[in-house]
């Protein structure tokens, strides 16, 4: 009884990380470049002790990790020049105050120094360093990150991709970091720039709220569980063998 109280803890405590990860994803349905994650459950399988029959013996189920999926957005027209999508693999490059980061989110804008920023007022890095452009001028992207302002280039996006199946982690809403030296960063070929443009959210809403109404159920019949360990438990301390 006391091993039953246990598992169905250790079936609780996961649902309710996951119940994190849903209500995370829910919260950045309308953020630009956010991307959803997940979480893996082990099995009760991974847990049984061979030929011995005892099953479960010092063993804690629990969420084996938190995963991301890099599965691109919607792309949502907005007719601004300085909103830009990636179509393909790789991200923008910006230098945050943490230092390096990458993103999708292409919602830029221009600061009062000149410079091509984030909408956290985070530098976009080019091939070359920061991009610097006039305050006045139509700006144009092309397909390849390169930069013009009339005749005038001002330098090219930096697009960075990382070796597959992506080891990155994540830092704020839109940001990520590789997890080096698992993770090496590697220039993408495998990109189109879309001016005008930007990537939504690939959480999706419908999904999310079917994973949340399953991870409550789950929860409560795991609940109902403890519950009856506990009744019965109660009965065999305070009623088995009492003498009347």
């Amino acid at each position: 009884m006391i091993q039953g109280i246990t598992l169905g803890i250790q079936g609780m405590t996961p649902l309710i990380q996951k119940q994190d990860q849903i209500a995370n994803n829910l919260a950045n349905i309308n953020t630009t470049g956010y991307k959803q994650s997940g979480l893996f459950i082990g099995t009760f399988q991974k847990y049984f002790t061979n030929d011995e029959h005892e099953p479960f013996t010092n063993r804690e189920i629990g969420p084996e990790a938190v995963y991301i999926d890099y599965s691109e957005g919607p792309m949502k027209k907005t007719g601004n020049n300085l909103d830009v999508l990636i179509k393909g693999s790789g991200f923008f490059t910006v230098m945050t105050q943490n230092g390096v980061r990458y993103t999708r989110n292409g919602n830029f804008s221009i600061n009062s120094d000149g410079l091509l920023i984030t909408n956290d007022g985070s530098k976009v890095l080019g091939k070359n360093g920061f991009i610097r452009l006039n305050s006045q001028g139509n700006v144009k992207i092309n397909s390849t990150g390169e930069i013009l302002q009339g005749n005038e280039s001002k330098g090219s996006l930096r697009i960075e991709d990382f070796k597959k199946p992506y080891k990155l982690l994540r830092d704020g809403t839109s940001y990520f970091r590789p997890r080096l030296p698992d993770n090496p960063i590697i220039p993408s070929d495998g990109f189109h720039i879309k001016q005008g443009f930007l990537e939504g959210s690939n959480a999706s809403p419908i999904k999310n709220m079917v994973e949340m109404i399953r991870a409550v159920r789950n929860f409560e019949a795991d609940q109902r569980a403890l519950q009856a360990h506990d009744q019965t438990l109660d009965k065999a301390v305070n009623s088995v063998g009492r003498i009347g």
